[in-house]
């Protein structure tokens, strides 16, 4: 509630102006916009993933030790080292591949153009944040009873109808946490966004840990950043506690 740049010893107080000043700033609001769909459509996707790798992986597969390991290898990399690497990857493999392949959209820097900057940051966000999240449904998916699919075998269920009406619900504790988990991830995005697109182009990735970094750090507006700051932590609590009550809810139907 004071207009403190962070370097002078004096704070004025400004009371409510700068959360006022925030929800009628078209920057916030554009990074709001951009972490909201980034977070969902990771959370989704990256759950999505993980679970079907985690079935794959907990079932009499060859090389299964191998494969768990090499699938986790992504979650031991500081999130810092995969952007860079991945933004050398956008930046010169990924576009000779496209000349190779006569491939008009993979010519050109899929960090550099508005239009794929976003799937590029999904797509490897969802490849590092699986990795986790597979640990978490394997644990689930072996607590998970050999009778009862046995039992769902005789009475006919097989394929994609025993994992909707057998695994699924018997492993909701586990999605509960993972998209808990996935969600605060992705609300909070700043190493990749620093190491891959800088916020760019333009404003487009620009995410709101960033921009309340840019405003602290860059333009000396403390009271303002730490504002929209408080502003996230609530964010994330209510959509955590919205998560919480709905998944519990359905654990409870169980």
């Amino acid at each position: 509630m004071t207009s403190w740049d962070g370097v002078s010893r004096t704070k004025d107080f400004v009371g409510f102006s700068n959360y006022v000043a925030i929800f009628s700033d078209s920057r916030f609001l554009n990074s709001l916009g951009f972490t909201f769909k980034y977070a969902l459509v990771s959370t989704i996707l990256s759950n999505i993933i993980a679970i079907s790798v985690a079935m794959v992986l907990v079932s009499k597969v060859k090389f299964q030790s191998f494969f768990r390991g090499l699938y986790f290898f992504p979650a031991v990399l500081s999130m810092l080292i995969i952007g860079f690497i991945w933004k050398q990857i956008y930046f010169s493999f990924i576009p000779y591949l496209g000349e190779k392949l006569n491939i008009d959209v993979l010519q050109t820097n899929l960090l550099g153009n508005q239009d794929t900057v976003f799937w590029a940051l999904v797509i490897v966000t969802v490849w590092q944040a699986s990795a986790i999240l597979v640990i978490i449904y394997m644990a689930g998916l072996q607590t998970v009873p050999q009778e009862v699919y046995e039992s769902a075998e005789i009475d006919g269920a097989i394929g994609f109808r025993k994992f909707v009406s057998i695994t699924l619900p018997l492993i909701v504790p586990s999605i509960t946490i993972c998209f808990i988990l996935a969600m605060k991830q992705h609300l909070m995005v700043y190493d990749y966004i620093v190491a891959m697109t800088g916020g760019g182009p333009g404003f487009a990735t620009e995410s709101v840990t960033l921009l309340i970094y840019n405003l602290g750090f860059l333009n000396n507006r403390f009271g303002y950043g730490t504002a929209a700051a408080l502003l996230l932590f609530l964010m994330i609590v209510i959509i955590s506690f919205i998560q919480i009550f709905f998944l519990r809810k359905k654990e409870v139907q169980l």
